[in-house]
């Protein structure tokens, strides 16, 4: 209801006992911070969380443009091989940049070079979470540069947390369907129902294709389709701790090494002692992620430990402590990491973010043009899609 000219009372919903979704951080597996999900500050300077995080004395580190360590078995690559990779990189990213419409990548790239397994895994699942073929080249071209970079060294989940800090909010709160076949909507919950004027949808494409909400009227046809042709891509993290030992790595940087000439790649590239934290996070996604993630946490957990002490020396596992791996996959909440426009669908964006009959909208990563896949993109989405509502209410009453 509104409680004036362009004033309405609102709630947020949510099924956890948290806030952020995929934006989380806690610091009891490991003893410092560490983000399960997404951990990279990407945006424009007007982004909230930038400004937030500065005024509450958060610990920013410049990660734009960080090195990457290239391995070639248990060696650190030569001049030459590292030099190798940029130009397979530049060649694999200007193919997609000359891509017509919108194709799967693995149909446009070349690959009669030693270095393009490697480069097809960082871009494809390391970045995207899904392989080359499933990789949409619009998505790909309508990626932006961003203002800046930071890791959060009190991790991105804590100031996503203190972001929404005095928003109105019902934990545990789980929704089951949403009824728009009146003039409102009527939301049923694990804790009842609420009636509103209008209703903003957050979830991910995961849970909206698993039914898990049932909506009635049933969703349109065009609306289920954007569902379908945006799928939830599969990043998993999978964090090393150890007990001080650094294995004359630096902090901060990218770790990868070559991999077979076999797309998808059994692979696990790294991020090495993010903000000086004693642990390295170990990135699985596309397919074999799916893989690794349905084997289970001791199984993705020894891989990425064999996988970082095949470079850096078996004595990495005796001063190795704990690991953890994320689930976002399994997680019912989330069921994925983020959307992956299918290729030669990746209008699909747009369409998922069109509302039902000016009372139900959709909001989220998925629908973040041109910042999808971002926590800040998610957050973009939000103020839009919140800025849209309260213009189609308040609209009526200005006409009469």
């Amino acid at each position: 209801e509104e409680q004036g000219v362009g004033e309405f009372q609102v709630l947020v919903v949510e099924a956890a006992n948290r806030i952020g979704g995929r934006a989380y951080t806690e610091s009891t597996i490991f003893g410092a911070p560490y983000d399960h999900g997404c951990a990279s500050l990407q945006g424009p300077r007007t982004l909230p969380h930038f400004g937030l995080a500065h005024d509450l004395g958060f610990t920013l580190h410049d990660h734009d443009g960080a090195d990457d360590v290239l391995f070639v078995g248990d060696r650190r690559a030569t001049l030459a091989e590292q030099g190798a990779r940029e130009q397979a990189w530049n060649r694999i990213a200007a193919a997609l940049n000359r891509a017509e419409g919108d194709r799967a990548a693995a149909d446009v790239i070349p690959r009669d070079d030693p270095m393009a397994a490697l480069v097809e895994t960082w871009i494809g699942p390391m970045d995207f979470g899904v392989d080359f073929d499933q990789l949409s080249t619009s998505d790909w071209n309508a990626s932006p540069r961003h203002d800046f970079d930071y890791l959060v060294k009190e991790g991105l989940g804590t100031l996503v947390a203190r972001l929404g800090a005095e928003l109105p909010i019902a934990f545990n709160c789980a929704v089951t369907a949403l009824d728009w076949s009146g003039a409102g909507v009527t939301v049923e919950t694990s804790r009842g129902s609420i009636a509103a004027r209008a209703c903003i949808v957050t979830v991910s494409t995961g849970v909206l294709a698993s039914g898990a909400i049932r909506f009635t009227p049933g969703l349109p046809d065009w609306k289920a389709a954007a569902i379908a042709d945006l799928p939830m891509g599969c990043l998993a993290k999978i964090g090393l701790r150890f007990d001080g030992a650094r294995f004359g790595l630096l902090a901060n940087d990218y770790l990868s090494y070559m991999v077979k000439e076999r797309v998808p790649a059994a692979a696990c590239f790294f991020l090495t002692f993010p903000t000086d934290h004693e642990y390295v996070v170990g990135y699985v996604g596309g397919r074999f992620g799916q893989e690794i993630v349905r084997a289970g946490p001791a199984a993705a957990i020894d891989f990425a430990l064999h996988e970082f002490e095949r470079m850096v020396g078996n004595d990495a596992r005796h001063h190795f402590v704990k690991g953890h791996l994320s689930e976002w996959e399994s997680n019912p909440l989330t069921l994925g990491a983020y959307a992956a426009a299918r290729p030669g669908q990746s209008s699909a964006r747009a369409d998922l973010a069109r509302p039902l009959g000016d009372r139900v909208f959709f909001a989220g990563e998925a629908m973040a043009q041109p910042n999808f896949a971002l926590c800040s993109g998610a957050h973009m989405s939000g103020e839009r899609t919140a800025d849209e509502v309260a213009v189609t209410l308040i609209a009526p009453q200005e006409s009469q």
